[in-house]
């Protein structure tokens, strides 16, 4: 028997590059998908196949025949609600049937842990802890992944596959050094909203290393984070030799709680939901990830910062 093979959609994004690296250094046949063209890099590289096309095209089937899972990575960030339901709902519900008609046995999923809702302050997120209920109050992302985590269930219970959702933390490593999780930014000045509770990071190297080694893993639900998690301040501490930010103003975030309030119509952070969940301090368990993955143990988290700053990082 040849090389197992996986199939990475999102190949061109930062989390799939990491995972095609990863993979080909696994000694994986890698097949690279991008729904939007190729844009070279890859072409040259042994064992690696690039292909092309929306992920509701017809030839789906035939380009995923022969895999051993499809590593789902493909999304985006921003974009408005039209744009989130095409590109990660109704894009992830197409990969699936066509997964299916291929006869896949296994899908991977590059999932968020943005999907949890806050709890308490205080309180350590697991993966038995409960899903936003109030996705309307969160932002455009987090509804997207948590109706395509729904979504993927559902075609994966009707075709009999296997699914394994890997919730990352928020990605981060050279050249992407900053989260969602501190506060406003303008310039050089960041109003850091809070400072306890761990940051749910997930370096890319860890990503990378999670999603390949879950084509063979025993399927899985699980939180991928950093073994070292810091809080807000520590985390600014390791950052401050890059120069930025050079203003750091602290407010309590039960401050910015007394002025939230439930209307969708607020702005990002006035929403509670929305607060609590980035800026409340809590813990965050990556444990089941580390034993069901077997993933690699992880330097600390300043020595992390120093092997990924890069000069001129900012938000």
């Amino acid at each position: 028997m040849g090389a197992l093979r996986v199939f990475i959609t999102g190949a061109g994004s930062y989390v799939g590059r990491a995972v095609a690296d990863y993979a080909m250094r696994a000694g994986y046949e890698v097949v690279l998908h991008s729904r939007y063209g190729h844009r070279g890099g890859w072409l040259e590289v042994p064992a690696v196949f690039p292909v092309e096309g929306p992920l509701d095209g017809p030839d789906m089937p035939g380009l995923l025949t022969g895999c051993a899972a499809p590593i789902h990575v493909a999304g985006r960030m921003r974009g408005t609600e039209d744009e989130f339901r095409k590109d990660v709902v109704e894009d992830s519900a197409a990969l699936m049937r066509a997964a299916a008609k291929a006869r896949v046995a296994r899908v991977v999923l590059a999932g968020s842990v943005s999907v949890y809702g806050a709890g308490e302050p205080g309180e350590v997120i697991t993966e038995d802890s409960p899903v936003e209920p109030r996705p309307d109050l969160r932002d455009a992302y987090m509804r997207a992944k948590l109706a395509q985590e729904q979504v993927m269930r559902v075609e994966a219970e009707k075709a009999g596959m296997d699914l394994s959702i890997l919730r990352l933390g928020a990605i981060w490593g050279p050249g992407r050094l900053w989260t969602a999780h501190f506060g406003p930014t303008k310039g050089p000045v960041l109003i850091r909203i809070g400072r306890d509770g761990q940051v749910p990071l997930c370096e890319i190297d860890r990503a990378g290393e999670a999603l390949v080694s879950a084509v063979t893993a025993a399927p899985c639900t699980v939180n991928v984070l950093d073994d070292d998690l810091p809080d807000r301040v520590r985390f600014l501490n390791a950052l401050s030799v890059s120069g930025w930010p050079r203003v750091i103003l602290p407010v309590h975030w039960r401050l910015f709680d007394r002025i939230a309030g439930d209307n969708p119509k607020r702005p990002g952070l006035l929403r509670r939901p929305t607060l609590r969940a980035r800026m409340m301090p809590m813990g965050w368990d990556g444990s089941r990830a580390v034993d069901a993955l077997k993933l690699s143990p992880q330097h600390e988290f300043e020595a992390l910062m120093a092997a990924n700053l890069i000069a001129g990082v900012g938000p």
